[in-house]
């Protein structure tokens, strides 16, 4: 099955566990307010936890991605606007102020496509507008997700989760085990991550048109460390 065919209706109980996105957005509504900043829209916007919460802040924001599922729990959501486009062919109808691309969004695409995207944000982004992505670190990668089998389990639902390093990618198999009455469903899907450096990513926006900002640790003014898990960019289209 697709990427997040069966995890969409478990994605926001799940990465509740390690994703504050509370705090996340309270960090993107002070950088984003810094900036002028009134419309965009939230790229990779899976269920549209943070595209809800822009909007609760007073953005006019449009979710986009590119996974069925994952948007008919966002429209089921409601509050906000949503659209199916893959990232890498990101066309709005207007220039934004900011463009944002939360929770590893970026992870799911090689080099070549990273460069790709960052071209499609600066041409969809107004001179001065504000570019916000993340991605989980190589320390992460390395140490934390790197040929580890984790699992997932309560009432409702079991999900397995093991992994596989291929130089530059990690290759994560997930399997559901779904309760339906008495029994359960199983349903496998895999998602590929790539590995980026901040060296490298902050390269390809300086050729794709942007200026850096900041690259912190994890939404917050804290600087990156060795062992952190979540690199914050955040930068300015020329």
């Amino acid at each position: 099955m697709n990427a997040y065919s069966a995890l969409a209706d478990y994605y926001e109980i799940f990465s509740d566990k390690d994703c504050d996105y509370e705090s996340w957005s309270q960090y993107l509504y002070l950088l984003l307010r810094r900036h002028g900043c009134a419309k965009g829209a939230d790229v990779a916007c899976g269920t549209g936890k943070m595209t809800r919460l822009l909007a609760a802040k007073g953005f006019k924001v449009v979710g986009i991605d590119n996974s069925e599922e994952m948007l008919a729990q966002a429209m089921s959501a409601g509050r906000a606007t949503y659209v199916r486009q893959d990232m890498t062919e990101l066309l709005l109808p207007h220039k934004a102020d900011f463009i944002t691309c939360v929770n590893d969004g970026t992870n799911y695409l090689n080099a070549k496509k990273t460069e790709i995207f960052f071209k499609r944000v600066a041409d969809n982004l107004r001179t001065g507008g504000v570019f916000v992505f993340d991605i989980s670190t190589p320390y992460k990668f390395s140490n934390k997700i790197a040929d580890n089998v984790f699992y997932i389990d309560n009432d409702d639902v079991t999900c397995l989760w093991c992994n596989r390093t291929e130089k530059d990618k990690v290759t994560m198999d997930l399997t559901f085990f779904v309760r339906e009455g008495d029994l359960y469903r199983r349903s496998d899907e895999r998602h590929v991550q790539y590995i980026h450096g901040v060296k490298d990513l902050s390269e390809r926006l300086d050729k794709c048109g942007f200026d850096v900002l900041s690259v912190t640790d994890s939404y917050s003014d804290r600087p990156l460390k060795e062992d952190s898990l979540r690199a914050t960019f955040a930068a300015v289209k020329r």
